[in-house]
């Protein structure tokens, strides 16, 4: 995470002033995977706004454009892994939420500190 670039930014450096969900729908989790808990749009834009939170590259990404922030969301109570889309390049502070899920074990583990991320 650490010094990564995003086109030419250093990742704890981005600029993450404003976050969109263009489409709550994916944030809707359970209609994809039976079970999954959905998220709420305020909880997903309150993780990104986490002053604690962990930035980095979304190693999913197809595209390369997609960052991951790790963030707590007191109003679901969950750390959670929300993946954001810039609204232009270089980035200009406003983001797009592509999904959020809650954090497994290993990522609340790096959350705490507890463990490096690789």
């Amino acid at each position: 995470m650490e010094g990564e670039i995003y086109d030419g930014i250093p990742l704890e450096r981005l600029p993450l002033e404003e976050v969109h969900v263009p489409d709550p729908q994916h944030l809707r989790r359970s209609l994809r995977y039976p079970g999954a808990l959905d998220i709420e749009s305020e909880h997903a834009v309150e993780a990104v706004f986490d002053p604690r939170r962990l930035v980095g590259r979304d190693p999913s990404s197809r595209t390369g454009e997609s960052i991951r922030v790790l963030g707590h969301s007191p109003g679901m109570g969950r750390l959670l892994v929300v993946v954001l889309v810039p609204d232009r390049h270089p980035p200009n502070g406003i983001w797009h939420v592509a999904t959020a899920w809650p954090a497994d074990r290993r990522a609340r583990q790096v959350y705490r500190g507890l463990r490096e991320v690789r």
